[in-house]
């Protein structure tokens, strides 16, 4: 039994020699040949990156510095670079992020020997004594000294040696098992935090607000604690289900900046769009850096002469057909709505991902003015862009319930006039929009009207300049 535990501790012996023997290679930032970063909607980034690494054969232990501080170790995955052939397998991975900070040199000290250095004011020598560290709570250190136990020393520390296990940054370190010695690339790739995306456009209306200006910009965000340069970019529009880890890692977000929103010139396009699987990626065609804590904007589209079309719709209420209201409701503001085709005959065709449309107007002087922004989902080819920019200066309406009849407890009889006022100087036609719940019926009306949904009765009222339209109707709803 005994010779038992004694090979036992020899082979244990041999193999923590071996582990020490064992080559680390270090490879930074400097030696990268070539990076791809992908940028989703969600604050997160797969980074992909290839370095030049001098690999010994056998075992090595590879430190892969200058990651993102946000990376999730687990989504790791290191090898050849397509269409190479692997040379080597990865028997182990670690993520070391014990930095090197003077906090954190402090508490692995915790019971041991270190210097104290005390500066004479008068005269500037120094006196060093040895101590050793007992507490470290609340950042209050105490020590063991020949003279006797101390606090809130007023000199600087001295330690005898940085502690192995510090890196200066965050760290993926491999042990790698090389078939042969040689220089050869290797790819890591890794999902991490504190990156994202949005869309922000702007639209220019012409005079006529019958045609206008497109411009679509991407606007990057790098909170991850790395920056990238001359790095491949795509953008991923979509939205992709993320798995959080346990523990929601807080950074700070970089405020939005302003940019103006009339291009320069006319560029070609700078993203390429294609499908992947149930999501849109763009692609941009050039490299380009991506500092970290920056924001930076590069043009996703551009498109001229867009035909739009501007309504004026007055919305109504589905509970108001139930009960009967107490008195009239007068001076209602009337909404401004900005509508265009998403399509290639209208000069547009990529899919827009999320974001805001800023709307802009010249003035007389030509000068351009905001005239309001709504926010759009992800819009598809071929699908109808539709803006709410606020409200008609020069609109107003006023409705009043005429007759409201129970007809049984689960049956109703309303009737209404809505009179609406136009003061500007051109006829407009104002879609009157009626929400209804449950079953119901137009009994009569003034104007003609088309059920649009099974719940939106919608009338479409010409009003000409300077005057008043009345629209009434009669209708029986139940449930």
């Amino acid at each position: 039994m005994r010779a038992s535990w004694m090979a036992a501790g020899v082979l244990l012996a041999a193999s923590a020699a071996a582990a020490q023997e064992r080559p680390r290679i270090e490879v930074g930032a400097e030696a990268r040949k070539a990076v791809n970063v992908t940028v989703y909607n969600a604050d997160l980034a797969l980074v992909r990156e290839v370095r030049e690494v001098e690999l010994p054969r056998g075992a090595a232990a590879l430190r892969w510095q200058d990651v993102a501080a946000l990376i999730r170790p687990e989504t790791v995955h290191v090898g050849a670079p397509r269409p190479e052939t692997p040379s080597f397998a990865v028997l182990e991975q670690n993520y070391k992020y014990d930095l090197l900070t003077p906090s954190r040199m402090m508490e692995l000290y915790l019971e041991r020997e270190l210097r104290l250095v005390t500066v004479n004011e008068r005269t500037g020598a120094e006196r060093t004594e040895t101590a050793t560290l007992l507490s470290t709570e609340g950042f209050q250190y105490v020590y063991r000294t020949e003279r006797g136990i101390t606090f809130d020393h007023p000199g600087r520390v001295v330690f005898p040696e940085v502690p192995p296990n510090f890196v200066q940054r965050p760290t993926l370190e491999w042990l790698l098992d090389s078939r042969q010695a040689g220089r050869r690339a290797v790819e890591a790739a890794y999902i991490t935090g504190g990156m994202g995306w949005n869309a922000d456009y702007v639209l220019v209306l012409a005079a006529n607000d019958a045609e206008a200006d497109f411009t679509g910009w991407v606007t990057l965000r790098n909170n991850s604690g790395i920056g990238f340069t001359d790095a491949a970019l795509q953008l991923v529009a979509g939205n992709v289900n993320i798995v959080h880890p346990p523990v929601d890692v807080d950074y700070d977000r970089i405020r939005d900046g302003r940019r103006s929103f009339l291009p320069p010139e006319r560029q070609p396009p700078q993203f390429v769009e294609e499908g992947m699987f149930e999501y849109h990626l763009y692609t941009l065609q050039r490299k380009t850096d991506l500092a970290d804590r920056e924001q930076k904007q590069v043009e996703l589209l551009d498109a001229e002469n867009l035909a739009v079309q501007k309504k004026f719709r007055l919305e109504g209420n589905s509970y108001w057909y139930t009960s009967e209201l107490g008195g009239p409701l007068e001076d209602l503001p009337v909404d401004v709505w900005i509508e265009f085709q998403n399509g290639e005959q209208n000069g547009m065709g990529m899919p827009l991902p999320a974001g805001v449309i800023r709307v802009y107007k010249a003035d007389s002087n030509g000068a351009q003015q905001f005239i309001g922004e709504d926010r759009i989902s992800h819009t598809p080819r071929e699908e109808r862009v539709k803006l709410r920019l606020g409200q008609a200066f020069d609109v107003r309406a006023d409705r009043r319930q005429t007759d409201f009849e129970i007809l049984t407890s689960t049956l109703w009889e309303s009737a209404w006039e809505i009179k609406i006022r136009n003061h500007k100087d051109e006829p407009i036609t104002v879609e009157l929009r009626e929400p209804m719940g449950g079953d119901w019926e137009v009994l009569s009306s003034s104007h003609e009207w088309f059920k649009e949904t099974s719940s939106l009765a919608v009338f479409k009222v010409p009003v000409r300049p300077g005057e008043e339209a009345v629209v009434t109707y009669r209708v029986r709803s139940g449930y």
